[in-house]
């Protein structure tokens, strides 16, 4: 069903702009709603600097069938968003029923970097696609969020992810640890409870809630490519990471995107 806005309900909050990489950031971002029971919060981005580069009197657009170079106005590319609106919002709806969760969507035009910003400030979670399915780097909008935004996680999906049962959160610094404990136990009804991979030396007393929860031992000094290369056999969907840890770097999260691997960052 559809519920009015409230800052105070914990939500997921997802962009949305119909492309094949956030419908399935969409889907993944339900999963997690419906595990953690928060709503879900569609958000369509209508970039203002777009529609400002189209009012330009010499752009131009070639049309895919014939060829022909034409006129693009403003009007063209708000009748094109209003289309691409609807689709998304029709997602939404169909995954959302689906998953029996609450939802919402909502239609905002500014700053894309900034939009998600201040949205993502009421948000549990804000889900972003990582980029185009034709490159292994990350999108100028998963960039700035990585880098700016508040929430308390961060999940990037990448334009063709790994189909595993279990979330592995990934427990490598101190300070980091115990947001990564808490969406684990968070996840712990999920039908494969997530995976504690536990660095050497990290000096973590686990809660009574995590000690039930399955774990292994991470190798000292290992290079994210060795972990990807681990996570298969651990039957991964994906890692939950710290904001802190060295696999948030951004050149660490596009090789692990790159490779299929769903990213959870929590703060």
């Amino acid at each position: 069903m559809t519920t009015p806005e409230d800052p105070q309900t914990q939500r997921v909050l997802v962009a949305l702009d119909a492309s094949s990489a956030s419908l399935l950031a969409l889907e993944l971002a339900a999963d997690l709603a419906a595990t953690l029971r928060a709503s879900l919060a569609g958000l369509y981005l209508e970039e203002q600097d777009l529609l400002h580069a189209a009012d330009l009197p010499f752009v131009r657009q070639v049309r895919a069938q014939s060829g022909r170079v034409a006129p693009f106005t403003a009007d063209e590319l708000e009748r094109y968003w209003r289309a691409l609106a609807a689709e998304a919002r029709r997602a939404l709806t169909l995954v959302a029923e689906t998953h029996r969760i609450d939802y919402s969507f909502q239609v905002v035009r500014g700053r894309a970097a900034q939009v998600i910003a201040e949205a993502a400030r009421s948000a549990r979670l804000t889900s972003l696609p990582s980029g185009a399915p034709s490159t292994r780097r990350l999108g100028s909008l998963a960039r700035a969020a990585l880098q700016q935004t508040q929430a308390t996680s961060l999940l990037l999906v990448p334009p063709r992810r790994r189909r595993g049962e279990r979330w592995v959160a990934v427990l490598d610094t101190p300070a980091g640890a115990p947001a990564v404990l808490a969406m684990a136990d968070a996840l712990r009804d999920s039908p494969a409870p997530p995976l504690l991979l536990i660095a050497p030396g990290v000096g973590i007393d686990l809660p009574v809630a995590a000690t039930k929860l399955p774990r292994v031992a991470l190798s000292a000094g290992g290079e994210p490519g060795a972990l990807a290369w681990r996570l298969p056999a651990l039957g991964a969907r994906g890692l939950i990471v710290s904001a802190d840890s060295p696999l948030a770097a951004p050149q660490t999260v596009e090789q692990l995107l790159g490779d299929g691997w769903p990213l959870l960052l929590v703060r």
